[in-house]
């Protein structure tokens, strides 16, 4: 194996290492690093097939592999479930918010009157929504 094809082989597995931690990381910056010109090692890499492409498609599979192997053995989940508060009718109330719509109308919600229902105003008329 000559010298040149020694520095491309590190210089790829030096690439594949960097990808399993920085999965952004590119082959122009590796190369710089490893002092290797970006053309002559994707001319290399092209003769065997080698792909940045399917690199990543491969380390980011694996990736997931992993962390999809290591959540099926531990027993306990490694999360806590949080419960919603539920909101007294007051509260989730959504009185004086204005809805503005893209053609000219315009909704403005008032209080809800007692036993009949919701009234919206739209054009300036008055109108009852329906609940449901």
């Amino acid at each position: 194996m000559d010298l040149e094809e020694s520095r491309f082989r590190a210089t790829w597995k030096r690439f594949l290492e960097v990808l399993k931690v920085d999965h952004n990381c590119s082959l122009a910056d590796v190369c710089r690093k490893q002092h290797t010109t970006l053309g002559d090692m994707s001319s290399w890499m092209s003769r065997r097939g080698y792909s940045v492409k399917q690199a990543r498609k491969d380390v980011v599979r694996d990736y997931y592999n992993g962390v999809a192997h290591s959540r099926t053995t531990t027993s306990s989940p490694s999360f806590t479930q949080i419960v919603p508060i539920m909101l007294s009718e007051e509260e989730f109330s959504l009185s004086g918010i204005t809805i503005t719509f893209n053609r000219t109308a315009e909704c403005n919600r008032t209080h809800p009157l007692k036993n009949t229902g919701n009234y919206f105003l739209i054009n300036g008329k008055r109108k009852i929504a329906k609940q449901g």
